[in-house]
């Protein structure tokens, strides 16, 4: 048995067990990432050179310069309508507190930490409308994937953040899954998770270690949180990020008293409270 087969649930004798899962709510419709410069002036023709060089000329249907704090570059990329917008000032901390951030992002080498705290510009890169079917969503963030792991190769590009998820990430590992996802497009069991959804050790509020994502909600779905498990940390993360691409790619769906059993005789419960889904005993 695989291991993306033994993080299936367990479905109760009266489920059929064909055509899709039911789905917990609508994913997000918006979709937006966020690409930090170490510089505090990057020249737009640098953007507009690795766009069109991935993408074709035609990739880039407007230039708007028309404010001084910001320049809209629009996109339309695999049929696609995005605006990537450069501002030449750091992100507002109201829009994230990246020294904050840093304690629950691990992905980050120390020299990339600091660039990314210190970063000087950025690009909001956004998609409005898209993500309102799961598949719909996939696709954009895929769009956007490839798009972030081009843009990564302009001079002075240091690290991405994806709001929604609260994650942070070093250029290094972007643009090593990103390159991932490029090699194996149209793999049905294939989504870069970890590009869009943060895992991380926390406690409940009883005190308990947990485990738990921050993302899924995007995609429609309960985040997932694995509480006091007794094994490693690393194997917690494997296979929570597993679980993630189980159901964005419409494999899976857990539900509140579902249970699933990751090793032979150790059953685990769902219990959901409010938009969090825990997975109790046997982990």
């Amino acid at each position: 048995m695989g291991f993306f087969e033994k993080l299936r649930r367990k479905k109760q004798a009266s489920e059929q067990s064909t055509g899709p899962p039911a789905r917990l709510s609508a994913p997000a419709p918006n979709t937006a990432v966020v690409l930090f410069f170490d510089k505090p002036c990057v020249e737009i023709e640098e953007l507009q050179t690795v766009i069109s060089k991935a993408y074709g000329a035609d990739a880039i249907s407007q230039v708007d310069s028309s404010r001084p704090s910001v320049t809209h570059l629009m996109l339309r990329i695999d049929g696609i309508e995005a605006v990537c917008s450069y501002m030449p000032f750091p992100l507002p901390k109201e829009e994230g507190d990246l020294s904050a951030l840093l304690s629950y992002n691990h992905f980050l080498s120390e020299e990339e930490q600091l660039a990314v705290v210190n970063h000087k510009s950025f690009c909001m890169i956004a998609e409005i409308g898209g993500g309102k079917t799961l598949a719909g969503k996939r696709g954009v963030c895929l769009m956007l994937t490839k798009l972030c792991g081009c843009l990564l190769q302009v001079d002075g590009a240091v690290g991405v953040y994806v709001p929604h998820a609260h994650l942070l990430l070093g250029k290094t590992m972007y643009l090593h899954y990103a390159e991932m996802t490029e090699q194996e497009a149209g793999e049905p069991d294939d989504f870069p998770s970890m590009l869009w959804v943060l895992v991380y050790q926390t406690r409940a509020e009883d005190g308990a270690s947990t485990v738990e994502t921050c993302g899924l909600e995007q995609f429609g779905f309960l985040e997932l949180v694995f509480y006091e498990p007794k094994e490693e940390w690393a194997e917690s993360f494997e296979k929570l990020y597993i679980m993630s691409t189980l159901q964005i790619t419409e494999k899976e769906v857990y539900k509140n008293m579902d249970t699933i059993s990751f090793t032979q005789g150790a059953l685990s419960i769902f219990k959901q409270s409010g938009k969090k889904l825990t997975v109790i005993g046997g982990i």
